[in-house]
């Protein structure tokens, strides 16, 4: 009897140690699956590469002024963060619509008589846009809630609102076409680049800030400088995009 009730006891033991070690695994298991999300936000989008033209045009005459802006448009990503390890490690992958884009402001005060002497300008084209490695680190500071900092790569491709949009101060309109953006400043649909952003999550809830640079050139401009030298610049795509999430 007595061999009975310690072989019933230790195959006790041994079944609740199991349990013990499975709910262990399960629980980690739970904490480091993959996260699918979706982001939901706004983007402010600029160009780089335009400074030293756009200085050069405004000292060679006091009274033309061309200065150039964002312009807002929005980004809707889709995405996955799969675990490297139990210590915040992460990788993952991103398929959206984003905007790329830029606004511009001319003014001239010794033509007030002129269709043209204050006119401003505008650019926002949609991309599809995907993002093949994401790599990223996240510092829980509570159990709810996790700092999300990343760095990845994206390429996108243009398929709408490839035109420019003028307007002066008579309220005229008119349009600078693909084509034309196309023969006079090189433009280029493709892109491709890094982003780095730096996020916060709340259980399920995500609030992201991204910056997104191009390396690909957008467009290209010519101009002299101060030798009178013939200058090619590229001008390249920069977004800073703020984003709501939620992981599901």
């Amino acid at each position: 009897m007595k061999k009975l009730l310690l072989i019933v006891a230790t195959a006790f033991m041994a079944i609740s140690a199991s349990a013990q070690v499975m709910s262990s695994y399960s629980y980690t298991k739970s904490k480091t699956s993959t996260v699918w999300y979706a982001r939901l936000g706004v983007s402010f989008n600029n160009i780089a590469g335009a400074s030293e033209a756009i200085s050069l045009a405004n000292e060679y005459d006091e009274n033309e002024k061309t200065s150039l802006g964002s312009k807002a448009g929005m980004d809707i990503d889709f995405g996955f963060q799969r675990p490297i390890s139990n210590f915040g490690l992460y990788w993952g992958m991103e398929l959206g619509i984003g905007t790329r884009g830029f606004s511009e402001k001319y003014k001239n005060e010794n033509a007030k008589n002129d269709d043209y002497y204050d006119s401003k300008g505008s650019l926002l084209t949609w991309n599809v846009k995907y993002s093949p490695f994401t790599f990223g680190y996240k510092y829980s500071l509570t159990d709810d809630i996790k700092l999300d900092a990343h760095i990845g790569a994206f390429v996108s491709y243009d398929f709408a609102g490839k035109k420019i949009s003028f307007s002066d101060s008579d309220g005229d309109k008119w349009e600078a076409t693909t084509d034309d953006l196309k023969e006079h400043y090189d433009y280029l649909e493709f892109d491709a680049g890094m982003q780095i952003g730096l996020g916060v999550w709340y259980k399920r809830l995500n609030l992201d800030f991204t910056y997104q640079r191009g390396f690909v050139p957008a467009a290209k401009i010519y101009y002299y400088d101060k030798d009178a030298d013939s200058v090619e610049k590229s001008l390249h795509s920069g977004n800073f995009m703020i984003r709501l999430g939620v992981a599901f």
